[in-house]
């Protein structure tokens, strides 16, 4: 297990400038780049890696490794389109790396079957990447770069081209073999419910610059910026005017501490609680998984509510045109 730094990170190409004064990624954590495409989640990846260049520095623990070739970082990396080799086997193809580096054939052989049993791939070395299903073509990815025992494992977009309910299950995976064998793990994604789900922390980028870091709960309701709280997740911000520490809407009464002049006060569906009352009128609604989500109107001002699906029997007759409202949670953005 390694620390990954980096120290003064700028790279300037194409009119595109990614710019990273600084970037720690603790030891054994797994740290998601979330951002937008072209915010510069790949090109830090590929940093990391060695196969950019740029301005800063490089560390691994207190080791600088920003000159040192990719092959000479000991990094393991998944890529998006899997890249396995389609004349080999499931084995050959995970034992590649560990063939280049001479090792014995029997201990080959050990590494191989306990990567593959680790990743649910048990039974499956005589296979060709052809006769695998996608979910299964990842697995084996990720069975090769964890087989040679990298000091940090690099995942680049690894499910983006799953569909969604095998995404789900292998982001599954995916954390509980980070857990088991604690290599210090950077993962790339655009999918903010990918990245909640799996990160021990998340590095928020744009415009190749990170915004904010911390753990998926502190960023969700605890946002920075107004792009920090759009992008993970639903977000409801209303731009009030405030006097005296405090500001209103309708019947709703925001107490904001020493706050004076407009403010925008920021809030998540799932702090919205409703009960009966004429606060705010239904303008519409949306049936989800396990979830119901609701438009209100307040003076002109529209929120997002979620809450649990009632029970049955229920028709859409049922929703009321107008309810109470009270909101449990909320802060202020810049």
């Amino acid at each position: 297990m390694v620390e990954v730094r980096l120290e003064g990170i700028r790279l300037t190409r194409e009119g595109f400038t990614l710019e990273i004064p600084e970037l720690e990624v603790r030891d054994g954590e797994l740290m998601t780049l979330l951002g937008p495409s072209g915010c510069g989640k790949t090109t830090t990846l590929r940093i990391i890696a060695g196969f950019e260049r740029s301005g800063g520095r490089v560390f691994f623990d207190d080791e600088d490794v920003t000159e040192k070739e990719p092959y000479e970082r000991n990094i393991g990396i998944v890529f998006q389109d899997y890249a396995l080799f389609p004349h080999m086997t499931v084995f050959e193809n995970v034992a590649f790396g560990l063939r280049l580096k001479r090792l014995p054939k029997s201990e080959i052989e050990r590494r191989v079957r306990d990567v593959l049993e680790l990743v649910g791939l048990t039974g499956m070395e005589n296979r060709y990447p052809e006769q695998l299903s996608g979910g299964q073509q990842q697995r084996v990815a990720l069975a090769r770069a964890l087989v040679i025992e990298p000091k940090v494992l690099l995942l680049d977009e690894p499910l983006s081209n799953l569909d969604a309910k095998i995404r789900e299950r292998l982001r599954g995976e995916i954390k509980r073999i980070q857990r088991e064998t604690g290599t210090t793990t950077i993962y790339v994604t655009h999918d903010q419910e990918e990245a909640m789900a799996i990160s021990d922390r998340i590095a928020v980028m744009k415009d190749g610059r990170i915004l904010q870091v911390g753990e998926p709960l502190e960023l969700y309701y605890h946002p920075k910026t107004e792009f920090v709280a759009r992008f993970l997740g639903t977000a409801n911000i209303l731009e009030l005017e405030a006097e005296g520490g405090k500001a209103s809407l309708g019947n709703l009464c925001f107490s904001l501490g020493d706050v004076s002049g407009r403010v925008k006060v920021f809030f998540r569906p799932e702090s919205v609680m409703i009960s009966e009352g004429e606060d705010a009128e239904v303008v519409g609604y949306e049936v989800l998984p396990g979830r119901m989500r609701m438009t209100l109107e307040i003076e002109g001002q529209k929120i997002t509510a979620e809450r649990p699906l009632p029970e049955l029997p229920f028709s859409h007759k049922k929703v009321p045109k107008k309810v109470g409202v009270k909101i449990l949670e909320y802060s202020t953005l810049p």
